[in-house]
């Protein structure tokens, strides 16, 4: 099958079976994929609609497509399941975004919690949300998603705790004692609509931010015998969910 590409767009911009599309969107279609008028493109609204679209006509800075019947997206998992990280260091954020989307999150929180290395000033942290944005488009269209799941944060770690706990299934991963197994708080959550689990940083989860997120509300889950680095844990647990959910 070819490959077509996919944009994103507001639904509020879809006006009479068209759309118009410019920024980086409308630079990458028509200069480095070079599809000519007449070309065909995906385009996503942002509610589970997918469309199939023909560029109609370039113009500066844009293009004009116009749309096909559009069909609901069937892809995306059952249960919205949101990754709250404690942030890691360096280009780590930008992988936990990147896999995160493309095994079906539907939002990603970054935590501050009391082992973080990581520590950005407001200033810093936008940019780098601003950039890790832009990673979960690309990452959406590339796995063929019809919604670019939000980058948020820098919340308190009794903050996220607080949040997460408002979804039907929630949990911190800890590497510490007292835990249950991922797989029995899943299986336990078979049509849970809202799913939220948290990640500790490189250094984990001290014993009293594990008590705080026990008083939260959210389970104390186990991933196994072996140590996972804060990067993968998410992974792992994202994986589980595309398998038991």
């Amino acid at each position: 099958m070819a490959f077509i590409p996919r944009v994103f767009v507001p639904a509020s911009e879809i006006r009479d079976g068209t759309v118009r599309v410019g920024g980086s969107d409308a630079n990458h279609i028509r200069n480095v994929l070079r599809i000519p008028v007449g070309g065909r493109i995906t385009v996503c609204d942002g509610r589970n609609v997918v469309y199939p679209a023909e560029i109609v006509s370039y113009e500066p800075g844009c293009f004009l497509a116009r749309l096909g019947e559009g069909v609901e997206d069937t892809g995306e998992l059952p249960a919205r399941v949101a990754v709250y990280q404690c942030l890691p260091k360096g280009e780590k954020a930008d992988f936990v975004v990147q896999k995160s989307v493309e095994l079906g999150c539907a939002e990603i929180v970054f935590v501050l919690s009391e082992r973080c290395v990581a520590r950005p000033d407001g200033q810093a942290m936008e940019k780098k949300k601003q950039r890790m944005q832009k990673i979960s488009e690309s990452a959406a269209a590339q796995s063929g998603r019809s919604v670019v799941p939000p980058v948020r944060g820098l919340l308190s770690f009794a903050d996220a705790c607080a949040e997460a706990a408002e979804a039907d299934c929630a949990f911190l991963c800890y590497e510490g004692g007292g835990t249950v197994p991922l797989r029995q708080v899943l299986e336990a959550s078979a049509g849970a609509e809202r799913v939220a689990f948290l990640v500790g940083p490189e250094g984990g989860i001290s014993p009293a931010e594990a008590e705080t997120a026990r008083r939260a509300g959210l389970s104390l889950v186990g991933l196994g015998s072996r140590i996972l680095r804060t990067e993968t844990a998410p992974l792992f647990v994202l994986s589980a969910c595309n398998i038991l959910l």
